[in-house]
């Protein structure tokens, strides 16, 4: 009897270490034991093709869990998103993140957006470092939280009160922080280089930007912060989407579904 193999893989899995040839025999030989492959977007599908993986696919799932989305619609709607005043920016720094490159955004056009507060939130090191020297200038309007600081509350809190939430990365699959910002009423922009364009629909619910492009990262931002229609017509399709994508009940359906097509499996053989 061989039990079977199921693999859940993170964003950077495949799409980071695919770039690095010392990595491709281990990547083989990994996903060449799987019978069931999990990702979280059809980039990653063709990826493990790829790499021979000859098994099974399951529709494309969060890594991370489900959320109470019908909560946090009703809390969302309390504060829609054209009327609020703060700016999420994910600070990680180290290994893909590009919280540096946040700060850079921010700074850009720190002078057309005196009436928009920014959270800087689980920053490493790096960038709260980085993001002192922009504080000087802009005080009490930007607060810098290091990683792992801010509670589970904190974060729901400040995503309830962003209208934009920005995350910057060479690599990832579909951000947590994205997840989150849909579920919330902040409209997302992130980088390319993550699965979140397969999530949310690019320039009407969400914005996708290329890495290491400060200037037309900082005019994406500028329009989300500018354009009220943008922004109130993506709070209505990205809290129907969580409901329908992200919610607790959808994604244990998702994975009860998951382990029953391994039961039927191993049932006809």
């Amino acid at each position: 009897f061989k039990p079977k193999v199921i693999l859940s893989i993170w964003g950077s899995d495949l799409f980071w270490f695919q770039r690095f040839p010392k990595h491709h025999k281990k990547i083989g030989s990994v996903i060449n034991k799987v019978d069931l492959l999990v990702v979280e977007c059809q980039r990653d599908r063709e990826l493990a093709l790829t790499f021979g993986f000859k098994g099974m696919f399951f529709e494309s799932i969060p890594a991370t869990g489900g959320l109470n989305t019908v909560l946090l619609a009703e809390k969302a709607r309390h504060l829609p998103a054209k009327e609020r005043k703060w700016i999420a920016v994910k600070g990680y720094s180290g290994f893909v993140g590009q919280g540096k490159d946040a700060i850079r955004v921010i700074s850009e056009i720190e002078n057309q957006i005196t009436d928009f507060s920014v959270m800087v939130y689980s920053a490493g090191l790096g960038t709260h470092w980085f993001a002192r020297g922009l504080q000087k200038k802009m005080g009490a309007r930007l607060v810098i939280a290091r990683k792992h600081k801010l509670s589970n509350n904190d974060i729901q809190e400040m995503f309830l009160k962003s209208r934009a939430a920005l995350g910057l990365s060479l690599s990832d699959g579909l951000p947590a922080t994205v997840k989150e910002a849909m579920c919330m009423g902040a409209f997302p922009i992130q980088t390319s280089t993550s699965c979140a364009g397969e999530w949310f629909t690019n320039q009407v619910s969400g914005i996708l930007v290329e890495p290491n492009q400060i200037q037309s990262t900082a005019a994406a931002l500028l329009k989300v912060l500018r354009d009220d229609k943008l922004v109130e017509s993506a709070q209505d399709d990205n809290l129907m989407k969580a409901e329908q994508l992200f919610s607790e009940n959808a994604l244990k359906e998702k994975a009860k579904k998951l382990y029953s097509s391994m039961v039927e499996l191993d049932n006809q053989l």
